[in-house]
């Protein structure tokens, strides 16, 4: 009795388990179904870190602490020291926190794992490099450089007195060591924003091994160390920077993937026109493709002037209609003259036909693996609008209308490059209709759109002043004015 009971108990567990594995295969097909666009599965690089800030901090702490203890020795008194090291170090990263400059940075997941995952392989490549060989061969600057491209250059300004600091506390706490970190950090940081390609970084790697050669020479000149060590440490100083280059060119491909970053190099690969997306805009849609280069050199001017990133600027802009590629012929910049399809619809169905290329716009770049800036570039540039022609259109037709079905689903921007992609967009479109393109016709457009959008509410997300909107109208109606403005006809000679 026994016996079956168990073999009953058995064939009821393997039935359980047979519907749980169905039950799990079709709500994985429902998924694969209804998801927009699906990453491949198999590439781990491709798949999105999303780890709790409170538990990135904190595991993060604990694990510098017991790296230091374990470096400094077991001891009341290592411990005690270390702890008060790190909880002012815990302090300073709170206060910081609170800088706007830095506050989306912080608010970021993937941003807030990728600055602990610098802090503790770079405190381990310390130990590593000044167990096995010299603290001189350690490739700090790697670090900061990937700090400064992937989080922000105050960051990598933090990160350079942080392992200058650690590194003067496991090296015997020696000063050379703590102003060999701090020079060769400093000098790549105000070169950053010019890395254009990775082969600039061979360039940074030249002024890491001249600041290195450097400061190891001014150490000798004040006689810490003999002639022997010093030629010693040069070698170590020179083969530091080759390896900070080696280490940059390695990871930070790595850690864009991985932390959903987007480089300034990053952009610039995507700003290719043989990419396949923006191949297919200029043959499918040769309108909204050069719609999208207005609007990028437009925008790009424009975030220069405010200081903004001006090169996501423009990428985002590149990309911000690919959405269009769906039914191009929808569009008027497509339209051949005197063909409309828009005539024989309903003023809704053609509300949901424009409406639509916002959502296409986000499957395709998913699809196509293209980076989360640009992606909320697209989903954000026409925010919570209104399509004001076909709302009166159906308003006129008498009909009951609803406006939520003319408006656009969002979100509103959520970065001032966000912001002046909208702009941009919109004063490229009105700009180009206007019959007399004069310099006050223009001007006086601009502001009318920069008005609406801030009356609308559209910039309530996003951290942009009143003196950024300023400035950004002055800058699209120079710019614009360059591009439209009416030309005198001049007469043929006879």
């Amino acid at each position: 009795m026994d016996k079956q009971d168990n073999t009953s108990f058995f064939e009821k567990l393997k039935t359980a388990a047979r519907r749980l594995a169905l039950g799990f295969a079709r709500k994985l097909g429902e998924e694969k179904e209804e998801a927009p666009a699906t990453r491949n599965i198999t590439s781990f690089l491709m798949t999105d870190i999303k780890i709790p800030i409170f538990l990135s901090v904190a595991l993060t702490v604990i694990a510098v602490y017991f790296m230091l203890v374990m470096d400094l020795g077991a001891d009341n008194e290592a411990f005690l020291s270390v702890a008060i090291f790190v909880v002012i170090l815990a302090l300073f990263f709170a206060a910081l926190t609170r800088e706007p400059e830095e506050k989306e940075i912080y608010c970021d997941n993937d941003a807030v794992s990728l600055m602990c995952v610098l802090v503790i392989t770079g405190i381990l490549t310390l130990q590593i490099s000044k167990e096995y060989g010299s603290p001189l061969i350690f490739p700090v600057s790697a670090f900061i450089v990937m700090a400064a491209m992937l989080l922000s250059v105050r960051i990598a300004i933090l990160y350079t007195f942080l392992f200058s600091v650690i590194a003067g506390l496991l090296v015997n706490k020696r000063l050379d060591i703590f102003f060999f970190i701090i020079c060769s950090g400093l000098v790549v940081i105000p070169g950053i924003s010019r890395i254009r390609k990775r082969s600039d970084f061979l360039t940074t790697g030249i002024k890491i091994v001249f600041a290195n050669a450097l400061t190891i020479t001014m150490f000798y000149l004040l006689d810490e160390y003999t002639t022997a060590q010093y030629a010693q440490n040069l070698v170590n100083g020179v083969f530091g920077g080759a390896l900070s280059v080696l280490v940059i060119l390695v990871f930070m491909p790595l850690f864009e993937k991985l932390f959903s970053r987007t480089t300034n190099i990053k952009l610039i690969e995507l700003s290719d026109f043989n990419n396949s997306l923006l191949k297919n805009l200029m043959l499918d849609a040769p309108g909204t493709y050069h719609h999208s280069l207005m609007t990028a050199v437009i925008a790009e001017q424009a975030a220069d002037a405010i200081g903004a990133n001006s090169i996501l600027a423009r990428v985002g802009a590149y990309y911000h209609d690919i959405g269009k590629l769906k039914n191009p012929e929808y569009f008027i910049e497509n339209q051949a003259q005197g063909s409309n399809p828009h005539d024989p619809l309903t003023p809704a169905m053609s509300s949901l036909i424009l409406i639509s290329h916002v959502k296409d716009g986000v499957f395709l770049a998913k699809k196509n693996n293209i980076d989360k800036a640009i992606l909320d570039s697209i989903q954000q540039h026409h925010g919570t609008t209104i399509i004001r022609s076909f709302y009166l259109k159906a308003l006129e037709a008498g009909s009951e209308v609803s406006i939520e079905n003319f408006k656009y689903p969002g979100p509103k921007p959520k970065t001032k490059v966000a912001a002046i992609i909208m702009i941009a967009d919109s004063a490229e479109a009105a700009c180009r209709a206007l019959e007399d393109p004069t310099v006050v016709r223009i001007k006086e457009t601009v502001e009318k759109i920069i008005n609406n959008k801030f009356t609308e509410g559209q910039f309530d997300d996003c951290p942009i002043t009143l003196k950024d909107l300023q400035t950004i109208r002055d800058s699209v109606t120079s710019t614009v004015t360059g591009i439209y403005h009416a030309r005198i006809e001049y007469k043929e000679n006879k």
